[in-house]
């Protein structure tokens, strides 16, 4: 058995675990990682970060390399039917970019500040008594405290959660992919009962697209899983060329239905804090679920730092200042998909209206947006 009983194990190497191994590290605070794959994620997603995670990039000087390999939307660009209703200014509000090349700059400030990052360990067990972890390629490890980061299907949250229930299918299936084209604005395009966004994730004219569509046919979650351009084609037959080269020029469809959970009423046991989707799938289409990683392994990071490694203190704290918080994103989250995929036409036209003539859309951002997890720490 290997003996990390000095430093907080993570299992889980994605957004959560690793901003949390950053900031705990960067207090001088160990850290191991326990990652399942066999090498960093690749996984050509792409992702939006708005000024609440940019301040944890900030924080811990990330945020300006980030940017030089992401890419600023110029406004966030409304359609219906393929027109034009409503156009939002955004400059420097938010970064578009890949989910891989955030976890490339997370993992490679994570290594800078002497954190252990350990492939190939995918979870098997815990003894919570004796804080002694056991993964698949039977390797045993003892560690101070358990940060289960190991996304919806967490394990550990199956385990020792066993009342918060399984992951549950929304009733939207969605499609993905990286194409080209020249677009310099996020882009959304509703249809009847569905929607596709889309974003420059770099200065090279690469565009990641996301297209949902109802569907009460439940569908594997695996993001990994390839899909029929032909049928994703179909799928969307009623939005225009523009659109339909650009969900054409992927070189790879990927297919999975969207999953969340039950709301939990904790999101922490004796030993063991839940944070990222293991705590708080959503639905994405609030763009939030990368944000809320973000801002849940700064806060814990920060708040272990600040109690001086009393972990019943900085998990009350932790969830006094994550519960409320992610549990008002998860239901804005929810609505705002009822919102997007809207098939009465006489709701639309209402929608689009508001969406036109009213600030709705900037307010709901500026009420995510503006939050300043620092702040909230200190005033806590």
């Amino acid at each position: 058995m290997s003996d990390y009983s000095s430093s907080i194990g993570i299992v889980g190497g994605g957004i959560a675990g690793l901003i949390a191994g950053c900031t705990l590290q960067e207090q001088g605070i160990k850290t191991v990682v326990f990652e399942r794959s066999k090498s960093l994620n690749t996984d050509g997603a792409g992702i939006s970060i708005s000024p609440n995670g940019l301040r944890v990039l900030e924080k811990l000087k990330l945020k300006d390399h980030f940017k030089k390999t992401s890419y600023a939307p110029n406004n966030i660009v409304f359609h219906q039917n393929n027109r034009e209703i409503s156009n939002i200014l955004s400059p420097n509000k938010f970064i578009t970019s890949s989910r891989h090349n955030l976890l490339q700059h997370l993992y490679q400030k994570y290594i800078e500040l002497g954190g252990e990052f350990l492939f190939g360990h995918e979870y098997k067990s815990l003894n919570q008594q004796e804080l002694k972890v056991t993964f698949t390629n039977k390797k045993e490890y003892e560690v101070s405290h358990i940060l289960a980061c190991d996304g919806i299907n967490s394990s550990i949250r199956d385990e020792f959660f066993p009342f918060s229930g399984s992951a549950i299918y929304s009733g939207y299936q969605a499609w993905r992919g990286i194409g080209k084209a020249k677009q310099s604005d996020a882009k959304f395009h509703f249809g009847k009962g569905k929607h596709i966004v889309s974003y420059p994730i770099n200065n090279k004219g690469e565009v990641s697209f996301t297209a949902v569509v109802r569907n009460s046919s439940n569908t594997d979650g695996s993001w990994r899983i390839k899909g029929s351009k032909k049928e994703l084609l179909n799928d969307f037959a009623e939005f225009d060329e523009d659109v339909f080269s650009m969900l054409n020029s992927s070189d790879e469809i990927f297919k999975w239905g969207i999953y969340v959970r039950p709301v939990l009423s904790s999101i922490y046991i004796k030993n063991i804090t839940l944070l990222g989707d293991a705590a708080h799938p959503m639905v994405p289409f609030l763009g939030q679920g990368g944000c809320m990683a973000l801002e849940d392994g700064y806060a814990f990071g920060m708040l272990v730092g600040a109690y001086s490694k009393d972990f019943s203190k900085t998990q009350a704290k932790y969830e006094k200042i994550r519960l409320k918080r992610k549990n008002m994103v998860q239901a804005s989250s929810k609505t705002q998909g009822k919102i997007y995929h809207l098939d009465n036409p006489i709701v639309i036209f209402f929608r689009n209206f508001f969406l036109k003539y009213l600030p709705i859309v900037q307010m709901r951002m500026e009420k995510i947006w503006s939050y300043k997890i620092d702040e909230e720490i200190k005033n806590t």
